[in-house]
């Protein structure tokens, strides 16, 4: 099933949104769970239409918000699109894996070249096409290509502030997936406008619109347009059209909500029967899932780069206008920002105009001698001149994120920055001294919850061993509280994590595997079954995993590798087929349908597969293997030799490879 279609849409609520100063006095104008339930739009039968939709009615919006930060959040790929440098740069070298990566452009085409060199020869080459460019070019341009469909991130960015290429995030130190990384329904839903995401998939796409649209705040369209078509006009002066959200008259939480979404990063957990897709603009967020995120001793130096809500709700001019009594309307994101608009267009007195419409203005004498006013900057004149008098530059710094290189963000954390004094070695270590995982979006996770953040950190962001120890604790007190059938998925992920398979299979045959209705479960309980080595029961799990998501790669090709050790080619051959016509170019799947051509006596064929497998993965040792094998056992040992020299110099204390060199050599 694929979910959503087009995508693009807004009407009439849209002339009343988030307009900078105006906005605070619309801000929650409606109170309580019933007027937000009210809006018809949060029915999950609501579909999304596109943002062209909105275009006709209201055009201004329209206009402005395609030129806008999030209006060019993803687009097809042509240079004209890119904020990137293609000629005359440097490659990036990935010295990890040794190899480097260039970028290049042919005519309106955009390409990422990957290559190894040796004593100056090039002994690896790989060209994949951008189809995609993620990002304004404000920050960054990261680049997708498409396979039938799957989205795979690609090992090169353009990091704008520093005018350069590099490897992108995660990618370094030994972690580049190269053309493999999928994205996830998770990535796109906010990257983009809702797209077209194929259930039962990992990461394949009916379509991919282009760009962030209106419906991401105002929630999906077909039932405003419908109805603004059919002549069903509300006087929103008067009334409030009832079709669509308009995120101005919503609750405050509900408000920041919309915004959190996307701009609340972290290790993500959702709510049970709930994905990426299900939030809708006026729902609670914690309805549909929280996130968890690091606490240190000193956090206030310690952010990424999506943490806006969570620095602002430090800040006192938050916590202050939200104070009963507060003389200022409650603060909000749009407070400061305007969706619709692009930050160039802002003009450079925006920011300090609006900090300024809290804390007044003061009038500077002619001697620089301030008369002050009611909150108004204390600083030395000769330093405000220094910055522009731009109260941003010295309450809300811009620095680096702990999680994107070469990028600077201003840090929403408001506040009077300490630039006295020095910091010796021990205050740093302090400061990272770590005291918990904080749950940023819902006050009081329940035990599962906390364990499944522990674990998605874990899996995600940084492999602590110590939070794995966190995870089954909170683990053990869910089952109490649930029991553990209810408790299975959790359960399960943890064993998987902690490698502990035999306790997997334990739990397998203790509960009623049935009724999870979660593929991920069936699989890690048949990925233990295969480690233990009773594949016969590893395939029942694969095959359930794949009933399930009947389009997700990695299990299929899972599935396949157990038919193999099985014996059943036949079924497994047909996996592999099903795998390559899907994405050709998923170089395990190759060498794994190699193996089964060898074990079928098609030698042609699986010579094709290993040396594809080499082509698209230069360092696919178990393809190298394979290939030097078959051409060894097929008389071919002048073939076999630089494939077995190869092994046995990267591999040495592998008696295999020494016994196929000594035979080959």
């Amino acid at each position: 099933m694929v979910r959503a279609f087009s995508l693009d849409l807004l009407a009439a609520s849209l002339t009343a949104v988030l307009l900078v100063a105006a906005c605070a006095g619309c801000a929650g104008t409606e109170d309580g769970e019933e007027a937000v339930a009210a809006y018809r739009n949060l029915d999950p039968d609501v579909a999304y239409v596109g943002r062209e939709a909105c275009r006709s009615c209201h055009p201004d919006k329209y206009e402005t918000f395609v030129e806008a930060q999030m209006g060019r959040s993803i687009k097809p790929a042509h240079p004209d699109e890119s904020a990137a440098r293609f000629d005359g740069v440097d490659p990036v070298y990935d010295e990890a894996l040794d190899l480097y990566y260039r970028p290049e452009r042919w005519g309106d085409d955009l390409f990422v070249v990957e290559y190894r060199l040796a004593d100056g020869d090039t002994t690896h080459k790989r060209t994949e096409q951008i189809d995609f460019i993620v990002g304004s070019g404000q920050h960054t341009n990261s680049h997708i290509m498409s396979v039938n469909g799957y989205l795979y991130q690609m090992p090169l960015t353009w990091y704008a502030q520093d005018g350069k290429w590099d490897l992108p995030p995660g990618f370094d130190g030994g972690n580049n997936s190269r053309f493999d990384r999928p994205i996830p329904e998770a990535c796109m839903t906010c990257h983009n406008a809702m797209p077209g995401f194929v259930d039962g998939s990992e990461n394949q796409f009916s379509h991919v619109p282009a760009g962030i649209d209106c419906e991401r705040c105002h929630g999906p369209g077909a039932l405003h347009v419908e109805e603004k078509e059919a002549g069903m006009i509300v006087d929103t002066s008067v009334h409030v059209d009832r079709s669509i959200v308009n995120p101005a008259r919503l609750p405050l939480d509900r408000q920041f909500d919309v915004c959190q979404r996307c701009h609340m990063q972290g290790a993500t957990v959702y709510a049970p029967g709930m994905g990426p897709g299900d939030f809708r603009p006026g729902m609670d967020l914690s309805d549909v899932l929280n996130v968890f995120w690091p606490r240190y001793a000193d956090s206030t130096q310690q952010f990424i780069m999506a943490s806006h809500p969570d620095r602002m709700r430090m800040s006192a001019c938050f916590t202050g206008s939200h104070e009963e009594g507060a003389s200022f309307e409650p603060m909000t994101c749009t407070t400061c920002h305007d969706p619709h608009v692009p930050i160039e267009a802002l003009g450079s007195d925006h920011y300090r105009d609006v900090c300024q419409s809290c804390h007044e203005p003061e009038e500077l004498h002619a001697d620089g001698v301030d008369a002050m006013a009611a909150g108004a900057c204390t600083e030395e004149i000769v330093l405000r001149e220094e910055v522009g008098d731009d109260c941003v530059q010295c309450h809300m710094p811009v620095s680096g994120s702990t999680d994107i290189p070469h990028v600077r963000v201003t840090d929403h954390f408001i506040r009077v920055v300490d630039t006295t004094g020095s910091v010796n070695d021990a205050d740093v270590d302090a400061a990272k001294r770590l005291i918990g995982l904080a749950s940023l979006i819902d006050d009081a996770p329940t035990p599962r919850e906390r364990a499944e953040g522990f674990m998605t950190y874990f899996e995600e962001v940084q492999n602590r061993p110590d939070f794995l120890d966190s995870a089954a604790v909170l683990v053990d007190r869910a089952v109490e509280e649930q029991g553990p059938t209810a408790v299975a998925p959790s359960l399960v992920r943890l064993h998987h994590l902690q490698r502990d398979f035999d306790a997997t299979v334990r739990l397998s045959r203790e509960i009623a595997m049935a009724e999870i209705d979660e593929p991920w479960t069936h699989y890690r309980v048949g990925e233990a079954y295969q480690t233990v080595g009773n594949v016969q029961e590893a395939i029942v799990y694969f095959e359930e995993a794949v009933r399930r998501s009947p389009a997700h790669l990695r299990f299929l090709n899972k599935l396949g590798s157990a038919y193999t050790e099985a014996r059943r080619l036949d079924e497994a051959l047909e996996v592999f087929d099903r795998v390559l016509n899907a994405n050709p170019k998923y170089a395990e799947a190759r060498n794994n349908r190699g193996f089964v051509h060898i074990l079928q006596q098609d030698f042609e064929a699986a010579e094709a597969d290993f040396l594809e497998a080499i082509r698209l993965d230069p360092d696919a040792e178990i393809a190298f293997a394979n290939l030097a094998s078959l051409y060894f056992n097929t008389n071919r040992r002048e073939e076999a030799r630089p494939y077995a020299r190869r092994l046995v110099e990267e591999h040495p204390d592998d008696p295999n490879y020494q016994r196929l060199w000594e035979l080959v050599r």
